[in-house]
């Protein structure tokens, strides 16, 4: 695929209705995550302990219903049919966070509907990557063309953030989760549009099993690595907000247009990165972004007004478009017959990071305060760089 039929793909009808069904998924996560922190401790009056706790529950729960619904997926149930099951989760777990006020029933709803709900996301690419197994020369091209599909989910955090701010400064975080819950019934609305009734493609031979892939030591390598570097971004966006506001004296629209500063770049990082990533390039693409993260959040360490952070932002923006988008289509790669496994690897890997970002903040955070964090983030950031540097990358048979 040269580059004129490239941007034809990207011009079709039904890939840009996928872009779009994407976008609305990145909404309902951009509106809810940059405030997550600040509405368990300043309207539901979590400790830091007891967030850690939620988080670390809400993520455990998720990635163990995520893998087996991943698992599931790739025997031959359709995608689509899991994609309306995880919007509706989405819709009820929204409403019931903004009904409810104790935390142990805020984390019943979190590690039921909501983990149900995070199933969209590897999902809707491992979707993706198997219709692009369906045309020519789309294997070689899925670095780029997941690198768009990736970019709107970034285009979401342009504005979600920054919307969702007003939102809280005006209504209150009651409207935010029903406005989430409102964009999941849309996102619905678009599967049944967008998203075609078909089970995966046959890849795998009668009566063989399905592999977990971690049995591999390249596959779990890198599970690690990621694991940690999500870890990271999951403790920055945690630690950024209370340092904005309770250090800098930022409000929270400020933190908004911090939060929503890198995903402007994010776009075009993406898109840029997966051109390079055709070439042939994946490891160098991905070793470049985790050492700007461990460049990030050293930065972070000596900041001392909050409009330093924004344009420290695009450093940030270059770091996650390759972690997020480049990264994809490299965990597919080494599990090139099971896409649905592959991508819930990739989306287990954010949560476990979650799940390990979560328990360090509540442990730590008032040990070694926003700067410390800073550093412990840093630290994740560099030994992700070692692990993907000195491990080589085999594909599992």
């Amino acid at each position: 695929m040269n580059a004129t039929s490239r941007y034809r793909a990207l011009r079709e009808p039904a890939f840009a209705g996928l872009l779009a069904t994407n976008f609305v998924l990145g909404l309902t996560s951009a509106f809810i995550v940059p405030f997550g922190s600040l509405w368990a401790t300043q309207e539901i009056g979590m400790s830091s302990r007891t967030l850690g706790l939620f988080m670390t529950i809400n993520s455990l729960s998720a990635i163990v219903l995520s893998t087996l619904i991943a698992r599931w997926s790739d025997s031959g149930i359709s995608r689509r049919k899991l994609l309306f099951i995880g919007s509706f989760a989405g819709v009820l777990g929204n409403i019931g966070f903004a009904s409810a006020r104790d935390p142990v029933v805020l984390t019943l709803i979190g590690a039921s509907l909501m983990a149900i709900a995070s199933i969209n996301f590897a999902q809707l690419f491992a979707y993706v990557r198997e219709d692009l197994g369906r045309r020519e020369h789309g294997a070689a091209e899925a670095p780029f063309m997941m690198g768009v599909l990736r970019a709107f989910y970034a285009l979401a955090w342009t504005v979600g953030p920054i919307i969702g701010g007003r939102i809280v400064t005006r209504f209150g975080y009651l409207a935010i989760f029903l406005a989430a819950a409102a964009l999941f019934v849309l996102f619905a609305l678009f599967v049944v549009v967008f998203v075609a009734e078909r089970p995966p493609e046959p890849s795998l031979r009668p009566n063989e099993p399905l592999s977990w892939g971690l049995g591999q030591p390249s596959v779990l390598a890198h599970c690690i690595a990621f694991g940690l570097m999500f870890a990271a971004f999951t403790l920055n966006t945690l630690n950024l907000p209370l340092f904005l506001t309770q250090k800098l004296g930022a409000t929270e629209q400020g933190v908004g247009t911090a939060f929503a500063i890198s995903p402007m770049f994010e776009m075009l990082f993406m898109v840029w990165f997966g051109h390079i990533a055709t070439r042939g390039h994946q490891k160098r693409v991905i070793i470049f972004g985790v050492a700007a993260a461990t460049c990030y959040f050293l930065m972070l360490r000596f900041v001392t007004a909050s409009w330093h952070v924004y344009p420290m932002q695009v450093l940030n923006a270059a770091a996650v478009a390759v972690t997020t988008s480049v990264v994809i289509p490299y965990f597919q790669d080494l599990m090139p017959r099971q896409a649905g496994v592959a991508t819930s690897l990739y989306s287990n890997a954010l949560k476990v990071g979650g799940l390990v970002g979560f328990t360090v903040f509540g442990l730590l955070a008032s040990q070694l305060g926003n700067a410390g964090l800073f550093l412990v983030c840093a630290a994740l950031s560099a030994t992700t760089l070692a692990i993907v540097v000195f491990t080589r990358p085999r594909r599992v048979t």
